[in-house]
């Protein structure tokens, strides 16, 4: 009678801890995909990309926005879009796409909403509706 409750205590213990690793993976997972929805940037609409390269050419990207998405954000989504390069200056102000070079006759510049931007561009946070255009101009 003493190996038979011996039997049953070990087998008790045995399914006990099963449990207790089940139910531990299970919350720790749970918990796990609970952080991650709620790290998830919050898209917060639309928004669109306009380069015009000043010879007819238009390229005209549209994205989420997400919470905190700045200018600067934009054109590095566009351009991996889009596939092409572009280059900032020491005051990150945008100096070159592609083999469009800001130079004496021409330089890059940014409208929000049809308004000249005239801060730098990670500083200026995008909303939903936004429509930014990027011109190569005198």
């Amino acid at each position: 009678m003493n190996k038979k409750n011996d039997y049953i205590l070990m087998l008790a213990a045995l399914l006990l801890l099963i449990l207790s690793a089940c139910t531990t993976f299970w919350f720790s997972g749970n918990r796990r995909d609970n952080d991650i929805s709620q790290s998830a940037p919050k898209i917060l609409g639309k928004a669109t990309l306009i380069t015009n390269f000043g010879n007819g050419s238009d390229r005209i990207f549209e994205g989420d926005i997400v919470e905190g998405e700045t200018l600067l954000d934009a054109l590095n989504q566009a351009s991996k879009t889009g596939n092409f390069s572009y280059q900032l200056d020491e005051k990150n102000n945008l100096a070159a796409i592609d083999s469009f070079t800001r130079d004496k006759n021409k330089s890059w510049h940014w409208y929000l909403n049809d308004k000249e931007i005239d801060k730098p561009l990670g500083e200026i946070i995008l909303k939903s509706g936004d429509k930014i255009l990027i011109k190569y101009a005198q």
